[in-house]
């Protein structure tokens, strides 16, 4: 439940009526998700990933948001990122629940629960987070990484990967960059 008046205003734009009249309502936030992740996962070329960076900056400049932001900047970011990481949290508890995600050999054998935090951890750390680091730096894009990281770690809890064993070694800048990013946003936008 939202626990100010930001974060109810920012719920409002999260989500949206898909059908009226039955009352059904969408979450745009796993939406953005989504998307990042199939868009990613078809092509990382530098065009996709700023074509991507077009998208999500266009919805997070929506004049509804911007507005919010205006009127008390930091209550709005707080608000923002508590939407983010709440969406996050649900994305990353259907990549462990879900039965497709879950499983190998054409949906016949379920996977340990240890394979699927590698192969969520992978996901994260060496497929979205490392495409949204690309990205120009934004608000949103800074909340992303670390309700990545945050939610992973708590939805795979003793299963997890620790971030830093799944960049490689030849990103030891992103690595430390990353580590930059999560620090500032926690300390800045509350911790978990």
């Amino acid at each position: 439940m939202p626990n100010n008046i930001y974060q109810e205003k920012i719920r409002d734009i999260r989500f949206k009526y898909v059908d009226r009249k039955q009352q059904r309502k969408a979450d745009l936030f796993i939406g953005l998700w989504l998307e990042l992740k199939i868009s990613v996962a078809q092509n990382q070329s530098k065009r996709a990933i700023v074509k991507q960076e077009k998208h999500l900056n266009k919805f997070f400049s929506q004049k509804e948001i911007l507005a919010i932001l205006e009127e008390n900047a930091q209550a709005a970011q707080k608000a923002l990122y508590a939407e983010i990481l709440d969406s996050a949290l649900i994305y990353q508890k259907a990549c462990r629940e879900d039965r497709h995600y879950a499983s190998k050999f054409l949906n016949l054998i379920r996977m340990k629960d240890n394979e699927i935090a590698f192969k969520a951890a992978k996901e994260v750390y060496q497929v979205l987070i490392p495409t949204l680091m690309e990205m120009n730096e934004h608000i949103w894009r800074n909340h992303m990484i670390t309700a990545l990281h945050v939610a992973y770690q708590e939805i795979f809890a003793q299963h997890a990967f620790k971030s830093e064993n799944m960049f490689d070694d030849a990103n030891l800048q992103l690595s430390e960059e990353f580590n930059k990013i999560v620090a500032h946003t926690l300390e800045n936008e509350g911790a978990r």
